[in-house]
């Protein structure tokens, strides 16, 4: 059997100014443009937390959205704004996956917490 990723991220909008971005940063973007994939909860979070990809985002205000979605389901979707101090985690469709349908993950072992339970409940709909 074939070992399918778990979660997909890709580029859902620009919300702000983009600020100047390094060519490291430009390439990123660019991938993360199209659609990437995760094997796992724990990759996905181990990503959002690299110092690449927080080079990407910056500091200051949020500028850029992105969206995490279900592998074999792309219906089933959240949204991810990186913030200062992590990243916040929004469930538009307030599928109960998440409580209060937005947390902010301030580490990355809480993020892939959320972001197993927002999985496992959504997939068990």
């Amino acid at each position: 059997m074939e070992d399918l990723p778990l979660l997909t991220m890709t580029k859902a909008r620009i919300v702000a100014v983009q600020p100047d971005l390094s060519d490291e940063s430009n390439n990123l973007l660019s991938t993360l443009t199209g659609l990437c994939s995760f094997h796992n909860c724990e990759d996905l979070a181990s990503f959002l937390f690299t110092d690449m990809f927080r080079n990407l985002v910056g500091s200051g205000e949020p500028w850029i959205v992105f969206e995490i979605g279900v592998y074999k389901d792309h219906t089933l979707t959240i949204e991810t704004i990186p913030v200062h101090d992590g990243i916040t985690l929004a469930d538009g469709s307030m599928s109960g996956g998440i409580p209060n349908h937005v947390l902010v993950a301030k580490s990355e072992s809480e993020c892939s917490t959320i972001l197993s339970n927002w999985h496992n409940h959504v997939m068990n709909e």
